[in-house]
């Protein structure tokens, strides 16, 4: 077993799993962490960096959403976190609980997707650029700027460059990535093209929800009414792009506290 790196937020006695999205970290999560437990003190958040993020252990060979769903529940029962887990998961973190919830039923209690849906991905334009952008970057710079350069200069936004920064870890003569650049893009590859709508739809005992980004493509008008005919709110967060829960963390706090209640 793969035991995952993670962060604590709280120290209330109901636990709530955070899993973020391709290329970030448990880290990125911590505003909206913090923004959960200010809503409801009760709440133990445990952040989970996946399986080939952050300081967590690499991807095995033909790793796929089932790979990383499997770490995810198996790290959460070796930290004592009673089941069913109530799992909230933004991009491929939703994608994660879903296929989690499709594996082992009744270990989840809840999920929410945080501006992701349930089907097949038409991502050529976004995450995938971004893999392969950063597949392109030296695997050795003198300084974090010399990396946020070659980023920009290959396309990448300033402010989704400094995020991908945090992926850099000091080493002999500089910075080096942490994460296998080349893997991560393999895995990215096997995920776009996953049904998942089985897990929304299919008879089950735990809930789904999801809340979005007004500003985002991600969740379609489309997918919203076939969420809501397979019995899952979507929530819909104004003014908010992809990253609702960096750009409007109270708004997506009340949003998912509001599913659980």
């Amino acid at each position: 077993m793969r035991r995952l790196a993670h962060q604590r937020t709280g120290e209330g006695s109901r636990p709530l799993v955070l899993l973020h999205g391709f290329l970030g970290s448990a880290r990125n999560l911590s505003t909206l962490a913090r923004a959960l437990v200010e809503r409801d003190p009760d709440l133990g958040i445990v952040a989970f960096d996946l399986t080939g993020h952050g300081a967590s252990p690499p991807l095995p060979p033909g790793a796929d959403s089932a790979t990383l769903a499997g770490d995810v529940v198996a790290s959460a029962r070796a930290l004592g976190l009673p089941t069913p887990l109530t799992l909230v998961g933004h991009s491929l973190g939703g994608r994660v609980a879903l296929r989690a919830a499709l594996l082992e039923p009744a270990s989840v209690a809840s999920l929410t997707l945080l501006d992701i849906p349930p089907g097949p991905l038409d991502d050529t334009g976004g995450a995938a650029r971004v893999a392969d952008t950063l597949r392109r970057a030296p695997a050795l710079v003198a300084t974090r700027g010399e990396a946020r350069a070659h980023l920009v200069a290959d396309g990448v936004p300033g402010v989704l460059a400094d995020w991908l920064l945090l992926n850099l870890e000091p080493a002999e003569g500089g910075y080096r990535w942490r994460v296998d650049r080349e893997a991560l893009a393999a895995l990215h590859a096997r995920i776009t093209g996953e049904d998942l709508w089985p897990a929304v739809e299919g008879r089950h005992a735990y809930a789904v929800r999801c809340v979005r980004g007004a500003k985002s493509g991600y969740v379609s008008d489309a997918d919203v009414r076939r969420l809501r005919a397979a019995g899952c709110p979507v929530a819909t967060i104004e003014g908010a792009d992809h990253f609702v829960h960096a750009e409007r963390p109270r708004e997506t706090a009340a949003a998912i506290l509001d599913g659980l209640a």
